[in-house]
């Protein structure tokens, strides 16, 4: 099988030189409307994708996917119409299939940017290296732990020390924007 699991009907699979193209259709129940959730039961019209797969038998492969696009019959929606996703094959707005998305992270995060395109070339796999490093996610960056006496200024009044039984970063201090977001520290 060549899409296990995956609601795709295979049509058929042509072979032309180096390149290999395996025709498919989405199938499946309709899909919901991803504005409001409510399930398209009308079809407006089939719509051709093009999506780069991982090489099969040493050929570089080509899913040209038929979807449907569905009407949202509701009302009050503002989207009039919108596309099935398969699910573990497309996302929106992309070109490559999941798979080869996660060949290609894979890739990048061990290799990086030129080495990781030279990879790829000996793969049959077509990234450059600002695709890749594009595919890489940049980690969650961390909130601050306490608001110490560095993150608090000094005004007149105010006294050096311990802070306050009451932290700026309860929810009682909120009313009252504490002094560093006043007068930032240059």
């Amino acid at each position: 099988m060549l899409f296990p699991g995956i609601d795709v009907r295979l049509e058929g699979v042509v072979v032309t030189g180096t390149l290999l193209f395996v025709d498919a259709a989405a199938c499946g129940r309709p899909p919901y409307c991803p504005n409001c959730r409510w399930r398209g039961r009308r079809i407006h019209s089939p719509y051709h994708r093009s999506l780069s797969e991982r090489p099969l038998a040493g050929q570089k492969s080509v899913v040209r996917l038929r979807v449907r696009r569905f009407f949202c019959d509701r009302k009050s929606c503002a989207r009039r119409t919108f596309v099935k996703q398969v699910d573990r094959l497309t996302e929106r707005h992309r070109r490559s299939s999941l798979g080869l998305k996660e060949w290609l992270t894979t890739v990048a995060v061990e290799l990086g940017g030129r080495p990781g395109e030279r990879v790829c070339r000996k793969l049959n796999l077509a990234a450059g290296r600002t695709h890749l490093v594009g595919l890489l996610e940049e980690p969650p960056v961390p909130g601050p732990r306490s608001a110490g006496r560095a993150h608090r200024c000094a005004r007149p009044g105010d006294r050096l020390g311990p802070a306050p039984p009451h932290s700026v970063l309860t929810p009682s201090a909120s009313r009252v924007p504490p002094c560093w977001y006043l007068f930032p520290i240059l």
